[in-house]
């Protein structure tokens, strides 16, 4: 067994100055040949799952030879793992895990690729010491030395775990990791998401990603409030109205808080808009300022949605709001033109046509000449049609109460079923019944 060693090690010894290139091998003659005796050797244990023998050539070469090449560092971090997997004892055990993270530091001070490698030890890190109180404040400063030399490059694995991390370390210590900075580290998490998205990395692993980032956040009791979001974040934002940033989380946590009917969610949303318009803020811009009665302004936000809509289900959405904004500023005409493209974008929609029939049922006081009860009472008639479009029932027989009786027709001289036309702003053919 020791001759097969002897000879292997001869064998990977003299095969490492034919086919290695990119070593910084020693210039002296003699450092060198141990230098390449260590590195053959630590290779052989390694590939026998020997991992603490392996540590002895390795270290040598840490002492002797430290700028030899990056993967000595790599494979003394394998190395080390199952070192301290196999190992109970807990002082050899830190002592052990800060040799591993001290390997990376040594990878960054002698090679390049610094912020990979930057990226590598702050999850190393997490892995070790994230049920650790004590060592929080050190992850904490690795991660954001991690994420500032990284960027939206930063590893997919470190995206979650930096979100754990910050809950982790405000629940044990909310004086040093405060509520507002856990605030900014998930915002920044998400704007690098949204990054990696953009740049077509797969979305289904992103959307986990997501989903468990905000997990993290949302099971931090006092955070997603909206009492929070009252005190901490909108009189920063009233001071400067243009802080962008501020506008933003007030935005996301007041949806994620469910505290979208606060005023404060519409004055942060307009900027959001004005920085990043998109047909689903419009929306429910548009959405809440018809909830508060400021129908105006409520257009306005649906007129800007349906030039960003990219499909017929949102321009129906963008059209259904411009309807109903018209009908509630007393416009119906305009409303039910609205109404009509909107069905042209959605044919056979109840909603549509239960608004015309709104419209309709309600125009009875603008549109009487008091001259004929049965033409006055055509409304109803329209309405009526509109609603068996519709489907409604219960707004069929309400307008059906409201049509011409049988001695109103007669006495007018016309017959149950003919034509008549329904004028004022309506201008609809209906046929003629009584109630």
């Amino acid at each position: 067994m020791i001759k097969k060693t002897v000879f292997a090690l001869a064998v990977l010894t003299a095969s490492v100055s034919f086919a290695q290139t990119g070593w910084n091998w020693p210039e002296d003659p003699n450092l060198k040949s141990q230098a390449m005796e260590k590195q053959a050797y630590y290779k052989l244990l390694i590939a026998q799952s020997k991992y603490a023998e392996a540590m002895q050539p390795l270290n040598w070469l840490y002492t002797n030879n430290p700028d030899l090449n990056s993967s000595i560092y790599i494979q003394g971090v394998d190395c080390l793992e199952d070192i301290i997997k196999n190992t109970s004892d807990k002082d050899r055990k830190e002592q052990l895990q800060d040799s591993l993270l001290w390997m990376y530091d040594q990878r960054i001070k002698y090679f390049d690729n610094k912020a990979a490698t930057m990226d590598r030890k702050a999850y190393e890190a997490f892995k070790l010491h994230y049920k650790t109180p004590a060592k929080y404040p050190m992850l904490a400063e690795l991660y954001a030395e991690a994420y500032d030399m990284n960027g939206p490059e930063i590893s997919t694995f470190n995206l979650n775990t930096y979100m754990l991390l910050a809950k982790n370390f405000h629940k044990t210590a909310p004086d040093k990791m405060p509520a507002e900075k856990v605030l900014d580290i998930h915002t920044l998490i998400s704007d690098i998401i949204e990054s990696k998205r953009k740049n077509g990395e797969n979305p289904s692993k992103l959307d986990k990603e997501q989903s468990k980032t905000d997990a993290w956040l949302g099971s931090i009791p006092g955070i997603l409030t909206c009492e929070f979001i009252e005190e901490k974040l909108v009189p920063k934002f009233k001071a400067d109205p243009t802080d962008l940033k501020t506008a933003k989380k007030i935005f996301k946590y007041s949806v994620q808080a469910k505290c979208t009917k606060e005023s404060y969610f519409l004055e942060a949303s307009e900027p959001v808009f004005k920085e990043q318009p998109s047909f689903a803020l419009a929306n429910a811009i548009g959405s809440k300022y018809l909830a508060s009665g400021e129908i105006a302004k409520g257009l306005q936000y649906y007129e800007e949605a349906q030039g960003l809509a990219s499909t017929s289900d949102e321009t129906y959405d963008a059209l259904m709001g411009q309807a109903v904004a018209n009908s509630k500023l007393g416009n119906k005409s305009r409303s039910r033109t609205l109404a009509y493209e909107a069905l042209s974008a959605k044919p056979g929609s109840s909603e549509a046509y239960n608004l015309i029939g709104n419209l309709y049922f309600t125009s009875y006081d603008d549109c009487r000449g008091d001259k004929s009860r049965v033409m006055d009472r055509g409304v109803f008639l329209a309405a009526h049609k509109m609603y068996s479009k519709a489907g409604n029932q219960e707004q069929m027989q309400a307008s059906k109460e409201q049509f011409p009786s049988i001695e109103e027709i007669f006495n007018e001289g016309m017959e149950e079923g003919q034509s008549i036309t329904v004028g004022c702003w309506i201008n609809e053919s209906v046929s003629l019944q009584r109630r």
